[in-house]
């Protein structure tokens, strides 16, 4: 389990960012603008597959590909008053693929700097646990990690959102008392087809969009 906070905007660009990137420090965003509080309720979005695209292991900054108005979705989020705290499965911690520090690294080095440069110079907390048994406390669809939410920054998922692209998203949502948003990046067509097809009385209060900046953009 663990987390990111950051309250202040990126001071330096990391190497190796894609080509035709803002030179270090820059953000065509005023921080002076940025709310001081966020009154609203909590949004939990999961990380990969609603933020950035899907991908096995992501330990470098060329493995980020971010879904198109992601960062857009979060500004959005962020300047209606909103808490954002982002979520992540990372199951590949326990088979030895990647490394708990390494998970942090390219969250303090690539996306909290890649935020501040698309003005979001801040979230309320990043999450992730590091398992997939079913048995795990903070493995999807149980709701550790709204748990430990809970206690390290004393705010709740309920009556809230949950944004994912999977079914495991979706009931930890309906778990945990949050509101389930499935959008289609990611895994989340496959996930729509799947599960939603005809009536069903299960799922009947999960919203569907296209992406995440089209949630943001309803509320």
């Amino acid at each position: 389990m663990g987390r990111y906070k950051s309250a202040k905007p990126p001071s330096e660009v990391p190497q190796g960012m894609p080509e035709g990137s803002p030179p270090p420090g820059y953000s065509r965003y005023n921080s002076d603008d940025w709310p001081k509080e966020f009154p609203k309720e909590v949004i939990g979005i999961d990380r990969d597959g609603v933020i950035n695209e899907w991908k096995n292991v992501i330990k470098k900054h060329e493995d980020v590909r971010w879904i198109t108005g992601s960062l857009e979705a979060i500004r959005t989020l962020r300047l209606k008053g909103y808490k954002v705290m982002i979520f992540s499965d990372q199951p590949n911690v326990m088979k030895g693929l990647i490394k708990p520090d390494e998970i942090d690294r390219i969250m303090n080095t690539f996306y909290m700097p890649q935020f501040g440069m698309n003005g979001i110079f801040s979230i309320d907390g990043f999450l992730y646990n590091t398992s997939d048994d079913s048995r795990d406390m903070y493995a999807k669809p149980n709701t550790g990690m709204f748990t430990k939410m809970e206690q390290m920054h004393k705010v709740s998922i309920k009556g809230g959102y949950y944004v994912g692209d999977t079914i495991e998203d979706v009931k930890m949502a309906q778990n945990g008392g949050a509101k389930p948003v499935l959008v289609r990046t990611g895994f989340g067509s496959k996930t729509e087809k799947e599960n939603f097809k005809g009536i069903s009385t299960k799922y009947k209060d999960v919203q569907i969009f296209d992406n995440l900046l089209d949630f943001a953009n309803s509320l």
